[in-house]
């Protein structure tokens, strides 16, 4: 089975310039993957990255997706007609909080601070590993399998990154004294916290990020 996997922010979104237009740009990723989940065909969904958030020519899609542009071209306008009749209304966070948050994250995991976790999430967070066909809902449901997974403090290492317009955290595993690459969580985060913690656990995500394989 294939699954979504995370786009670098860097790919789609512009580096260096003016904050405020990273900053927009970074939105308009997370809501165009956000909203086209829910919303879209797999055809459209497919068709209105590639085109909307990607830009490759109309061509080049119905090669990728081996179709016609016709089809191409038909399927974006279904996307963008089902997109504009989603409601995209969101809670802005500054920039300094969202990154508050990553590093509670990245230092819980870190020390292997089970506490400190409980404080960055919602009670309502969930947690998602995909790949797999089970996930964990609820504060305390999620903290359970923290808990197993965190281990003794100096088992992880965490490097921040951007993912889908999202904070995210690149995971190295402690191996024999050296840190493995292990894989990538894309935080969904709150004023009130974390509220869902999506794991991709496949380490070569991580060069696309910039990302050694080992430390």
């Amino acid at each position: 089975m294939l699954w979504l996997q995370p786009i670098p922010d860097m790919m789609v979104t512009p580096g260096l310039g003016d904050p405020a237009s990273i900053v927009t740009s970074r939105e308009q990723l997370r809501l165009a993957l956000i909203a086209s989940l829910q919303k879209l065909t797999p055809q459209q969904r497919a068709v209105y990255l590639l085109r909307e958030v990607l830009e490759f020519p109309a061509a080049n899609v119905a090669t990728m997706l081996e179709t016609s542009v016709a089809a191409v071209k038909s399927s974006l306008q279904r996307a963008r007609a089902a997109l504009a009749k989603v409601d995209t209304a969101h809670e802005e966070l500054a920039e300094h909080d969202i990154q508050d948050l990553l590093e509670q994250y990245m230092n819980a995991f870190e020390k292997a601070d089970l506490a400190a976790l409980e404080r960055a999430l919602r009670q309502d967070a969930a947690l998602e590993m995909v790949g797999y066909s089970t996930w964990f809902s609820g504060m305390d449901t999620c903290l359970r399998h923290l808990a197993w997974v965190l281990g003794s403090p100096g088992t992880w290492r965490m490097i921040p990154v951007q993912a889908n317009g999202q904070p995210a955290a690149a995971y190295l595993r402690n191996d024999d004294g050296a840190y493995e690459a292990f894989g990538l969580a894309v935080l969904a985060v709150t004023s009130s916290g974390i509220s869902r913690i999506t794991v991709f656990g496949k380490e070569d995500l991580l060069p696309w990020f910039a990302v050694p394989s080992a430390l």
